[in-house]
């Protein structure tokens, strides 16, 4: 079979939006379409359908992919014109587009027809590739995504199903067509993400896909192929959330006799960062054939090939095979984090194919990294209750902290283009850098230039939140392992600790927002799961909590003088008078999901920003909108009232901050990293002189508030949360490496 299960096309969370939008249709088999007959169907998913279907007049034979839309008069000359751009690919190494055509309104595409099916079908999951076998897959992707790349192309959904065999057992890359169809049919408007979550690359999933994109998809796909089993595993939510933040498990964990420099290159191309992958997919094609040149490689390729003529595992078979046959239920909760040991001569730029040996010499370092959210026992729970779903909606899933948070998975649109994206120079540095273990520059998961003054590791994941105590005496910091801690800054000792008590417990019903109350008596803590607590600092216990669970993700901000507490839900802001828990206000301005929540140190207003890429600026208690600020073309990330409550700063993933006054609703200037980096959360100091905002390339700069002008930097690794200490001298961040850390300013 030419196409999986799913025909190919694989988008969980919208499969229930096309299943409402599209009756089910009966097999269109002996439908006419162009000069195709319809003879079987091949497979069929949440997009489209695909049919074998059969010339009238010449009698040959051709893949068939129905979509499942209809398009407006006008969008039909949209998907013509790109649909003749598809076309124009020819490359040995990718499926051909024969012909398309729009019958009824309904689009299809005519493909290439290869009769030996699928890489999956030959390899199907769980089962080891001979590493020379990875090594020609490999080699033929990457130069059919080279190819596609120059043509100002990017795939977005790499994957073993995607992977065609020819008559003479060639790679064919398929499935070009997947973002046409998405972008000229009426599912675009939906939020959506065109690709398969395990394959998907970080930038991907915040909507900001890069050729570097289908460098990373390969790259898992070799790890698959290699081991047997992808990278990270969980519930849609989980494997979103670990492609961002969570370092690959070792290869060698689950394949022990791999020789080092293999796992080396892949490692790299599965680094967070686009810049700090290889220059090009070709790059990291050539790299992974030439680390099997070593002996031990070629003495592991050798193993290799004498098992696949064994009837059957022995006692003394190399360890490696003996580990296939445990498949999933060998899979450690144990993550590890990668760090890429020094290799000499850097890499050549990109395009260049030149590309000199990875060092076999230096062996690979681990540390231990993130565990699985939550653990066995949370997962073992999950397993036993099937029919309690998540209250998080997996379609319209977002991740960052509280106003806003460091990282975006939203919608991905249906942009094939890329347009004006590389910046040679600057990617090359980062790769030799990373390459020569240079840590000066704050590279994400290796040790800053200046050691923080604390650093607290208490939490077994991820650290998503940290804020500090008004009195300057405790931080909150919330986890992805489940966890809201307060622990003390001059020793870093736990004072509390708590979970959601939603029941029954699951695996990512993690802390999304923290706000201490002005006094730093109370904490309120919002779960992922819509629940809040608030915990009494003083008294060493829980106070009145919210009976009943607003939307999932949601935000907490109290007012100045502790009597209401603002709570998002969904595109709503409710305000709660505290303790009992009344509502006072709701409001209900915004279009789509609100990301960002301020109350202003005065007291007047609230700041709130969405989705729908405003803030909006209101009274707290009527509702009464002040002002409504449309400078931003993305998302809003995060928001922070000046101590004198006459400025904001804003973050958004249009890759800016922006300051701006109240009063004349006037941006005063817009603060942008050279390198496009997305911009993380931005705090204003207590006494109102400086700014600091997570530059989205491991490093907190730090800005003049009257100008905008950055005055130093911190190369704080990766963090997804930051604040100031009371008295402006130091700053807390949440970090990807399960720890908070404070830092001297």
């Amino acid at each position: 079979m030419v196409y999986d299960a799913e025909g190919s096309i694989h988008a969980i969370h919208l499969r229930e939006e096309t299943e409402k939008k599209m009756p089910e249709n009966p097999s269109e088999t002996g439908r006419l379409l162009g000069h195709y007959r319809l003879t079987r169907r091949l497979g069929q998913g949440g997009f489209a359908e695909v049919y074998l279907g059969e010339h009238v007049h010449l009698h040959t034979f051709a893949a068939i992919k129905v979509l499942h839309t209809r398009l407006a008069d006008d969008a039909i000359q949209q998907f013509q014109r790109e649909a003749q751009f598809i076309a124009r690919l020819q490359h040995p190494n990718i499926v051909r587009v024969l012909d398309f055509g729009v019958d009824g309104g309904v689009p299809y595409l005519v493909m290439d027809y290869a009769a030996n099916g699928t890489l999956r079908s030959r390899f199907p999951s769980g089962q080891m590739v001979p590493l020379v076998n990875v090594v020609s897959f490999t080699k033929q992707v990457a130069e059919a995504l080279y190819y596609a790349h120059e043509q100002r192309l990017i795939h977005r959904d790499i994957k073993p199903e995607n992977m065609l065999l020819g008559s003479r057992q060639e790679l064919l890359l398929s499935d070009f067509g997947i973002a046409l169809a998405l972008q000229s049919s009426h599912l675009n408007s939906i939020q959506n993400i065109a690709g398969t979550i395990s394959y998907m690359a970080p930038e991907q999933i915040e909507a900001h896909p890069v050729p570097a994109s289908d460098q990373y998809a390969l790259a898992i796909v070799v790890y698959e192929w290699l081991c047997g089993q992808r990278p990270f595993q969980g519930s849609y939510t989980e494997i979103a959330v670990k492609h961002s933040i969570t370092p690959p498990p070792s290869l060698r964990q689950y394949l022990p006799g791999l020789p080092e420099p293999v796992e080396r290159v892949v490692m790299i191309a599965l680094q967070k960062q686009p810049q700090q992958r290889f220059p090009d997919v070709r790059a990291f094609a050539q790299a992974l054939e030439q680390a099997t040149q070593s002996a031990s490689s070629q003495q592991f390729v050798v193993t290799q090939l004498k098992a696949e003529f064994q009837p059957a595992p022995s006692p003394a078979l190399s360890q490696q095979f003996v580990a296939t046959q445990l498949k999933p239920e060998f899979l450690s909760t144990a993550q590890h984090a990668y760090t890429p040991s020094p290799v000499a001569p850097p890499f050549s730029t990109p395009g260049s194919g030149n590309v000199p040996p990875v060092s076999m010499s230096t062996p690979l370092s681990y540390a231990p990294g993130p565990v699985l959210p939550g653990g066995a026992e949370r997962a073992s729970s999950a397993m036993a209750y099937p029919q309690k779903q998540r209250a998080l909606s997996r379609r319209t899933f977002l991740f960052g902290g509280l106003a806003g948070g460091a990282v975006s998975l939203l919608a991905v649109g249906g942009v094939v283009a890329w347009h004006a994206l590389s910046q040679p120079q600057v990617a090359q540095n980062t790769l030799q850098t990373v390459l020569s273990g240079n840590t000066s520059r704050g590279i994400p998961g290796l040790t800053p230039a200046v050691s923080p003054l604390l650093s607290y590791k208490e939490h077994k994941a991820a650290v998503l939140l940290a804020r500090w105590s008004a009195d300057g005496s405790y931080i909150a910091s919330g986890s992805m392992d489940s966890t809201a801690r307060i622990w003390s800054t001059d020793q870093g000792q736990t004072r509390l600790s708590i979970i959601s008590k939603k029941q029954p417990p699951m695996s990512d019903d993690y802390p999304w927002s923290l706000a201490w109350s002005h006094t730093s008596q109370w904490l309120a803590v919002g779960f992922v799961d819509g629940t809040i607590q608030v915990l009494d600092l003083k008294g060493g216990q829980a106070m009145a909590s919210l009976a009943t669970p607003v939307a999932p993700l949601a935000l907490v901000t109290w007012s100045p003088d502790e009597h209401y507490l603002a709570v998002v839900s969904g595109s709503s802001v409710l305000v709660y008078r505290y303790p009992d828990w009344s509502i006072v206000t709701t409001y209900q301005r915004h279009t789509n999901t609100v990301k960002a929540l301020s109350w202003s140190p005065d007291g007047k207003y609230l700041a709130s920003g969405s989705e729908d890429t405003q803030v909006h600026v209101w009274e707290p208690l009527t509702g009464q909108v002040a002002l409504l600020y449309t400078e931003h073309t993305d998302d809003i990330a995060s928001l922070c009232w000046s101590p004198d409550s006459t400025r904001v700063v804003s973050t958004a993933h249009d890759q800016t901050a922006r300051v701006w006054e109240l009063s004349t609703k006037h941006t005063l200037y817009t603060y942008a990293r050279p390198s496009g980096a997305p911009i993380g959360e931005a705090r204003w100091s207590h006494n109102g002189q400086t700014i600091a905002v997570y530059n989205g390339n491991a490093q907190i700069d730090f800005l003049a508030a009257s100008t905008g002008k950055i005055t130093h930097s911190l190369a704080s690794g990766v963090a997804f949360n930051l604040d100031w200490s009371p008295d402006d001298t130091r700053l807390v961040t949440g970090n990807y490496d399960n720890t908070a850390r404070i830092w001297r300013v």
